[in-house]
């Protein structure tokens, strides 16, 4: 049996129970007697159904190290870091797992790179328990972020996500189980941030030629950025293009998963795919000669595979020279604009760029042309109106006309009872 008593100068209602042999505490965080009573029925209630559980003890340190290593299993390189980049906000730097460039995956983070200040110490949840990890501190977290650092709810929701995912993990595979039995996970009831309209920035026919001829002076940067604009690939799928990858004479892109030198790549969405080479692709691709014999087909002047950041910075050193604003993302986002424009099928824009049609219903549907103009059309004043299959009062009048005609003998079995 279950016994509420008040505790307190404010007298918030706790409740006292027993649960698989051991005695639990809690605090039900009101000082509604008619409240706590409910609460308390509800957990006798689970006890005589056999579903009552004593709210678990996951130590965060365990859990968090653990959960990284299956991270690396399961993400991709950059969703890797980017989620282990949110537990270290939250959490800080606890483990060896959320330590800047220390965890023991070295062929994803580097073995030299040297630990930064922690610029966030002020803001973590500090935690022994996950059990002390509640909603409230969760969404106090992620709103004092969007106050003091600026962040936007795209990256808030993220926040939410990340920590989604750690709860469940915990869930499965540490036996963890909430205090709170109406919410088993208590990231998820945080509510997620009203996300803005996504705006796209994308060149038109005139901003490419411009953008070519800006990099005609670097052979490499001009094929890499026209095979952003005329195939539409992320940013590490063209760094990681082999020679063997490109097939000029029959004009396909081949972006798939591959392990070079013991480092495995693959797809952001861990799906493979061929790109067709369109006509203006291939001219600019045939000028453009790749090492011979080397291992990249866009290799740095080294002739090593580019870092996706030295690249970007590269090119935005030489169009902000020429007032130029453009990036990877705004050239794979003209692909999708300009077959959009045209009026390709969202399925086969997704199919080629590797994503889902809903991603790109959200990027590129508003720029598909529409064959509705005559429909806003308003009727000119006695203009007769076109006929209307399921207009009761036409279809009333051709019976009636029908009617008053005289009688055919076209069909001799037929005949209008009047």
């Amino acid at each position: 049996m279950a016994h509420i008593f008040q505790r307190g100068k404010g007298k918030v209602w706790w409740i006292k129970y027993y649960a698989g042999g051991r005695q639990v505490w809690r605090s039900l965080h009101t000082t509604n007697a008619r409240l706590a009573d409910r609460i308390k029925r509800e957990i006798e209630g689970q006890e005589a159904r056999g579903d009552l559980m004593a709210p678990s003890r996951t130590p965060v340190i365990p859990l968090l190290e653990d959960y990284c290593r299956f991270l690396s299993t399961a993400r991709t390189r950059k969703s890797y870091s980017s989620d282990l980049s949110i537990l270290r906000v939250f959490f800080g730097p606890v483990c060896d797992a959320l330590q800047p460039g220390s965890y023991t995956n070295k062929k994803w983070l580097n073995e030299n790179s040297s630990t930064a200040a922690d610029a966030n110490g002020s803001t973590h949840v500090s935690a022994r328990l996950l059990e002390e990890v509640t909603t409230a501190k969760i969404d106090n977290f992620i709103t004092r972020r969007i106050r003091e650092k600026g962040i936007v709810p795209k990256t808030a929701n993220r926040y939410r996500e990340v920590l989604c995912g750690l709860f469940k993990y915990a869930i499965r595979n540490f036996g963890y189980a909430s205090s709170d039995r109406r919410h088993p996970n208590p990231a998820a009831v945080v509510p997620r941030r009203r996300e803005p309209p996504h705006v796209i920035r994308f060149l038109t026919r005139r901003d490419i030629d411009r953008q070519l001829a800006t990099l005609k002076g670097d052979a490499t940067l001009c094929a890499m950025v026209a095979l952003y604009i005329y195939a539409g690939l992320r940013r590490e799928e063209a760094i990681w293009l082999t020679p063997k990858d490109v097939d000029l004479e029959r004009r396909l892109i081949q972006v798939e998963a591959k392990t070079i030198d013991g480092e495995f790549w693959q797809p952001k969405t861990r799906r493979n795919r061929v790109v067709p080479i369109s006509a203006a692709l291939l001219s600019i691709l045939k000028d453009y000669a790749p090492s011979v014999g080397g291992r990249w087909f866009f290799a740095t002047p080294s002739g090593v595979r580019w870092d996706p950041d030295n690249l970007s910075q590269r090119l935005r050193v030489i169009n902000r020279e020429h007032g130029l604003v453009w990036s990877c993302l705004d050239f794979r986002h003209t692909f999708g604009s300009q077959l959009a424009q045209k009026g390709e099928s969202l399925y086969k824009i997704a199919q080629l760029m590797g994503n889902s049609p809903e991603i790109c219903r959200k990027h590129y549907a508003r720029l598909i042309p529409e064959e509705m103009h005559d429909v806003v059309e308003f009727a000119e004043p006695n203009e007769p109106r076109e006929s209307d299959p399921l207009d009761a009062d036409l279809i009333v009048n051709r019976i009636l006309a029908g009617l008053k005609s005289p009688p055919t003998n076209d069909n001799p079995d037929l005949r209008i009872a009047r």
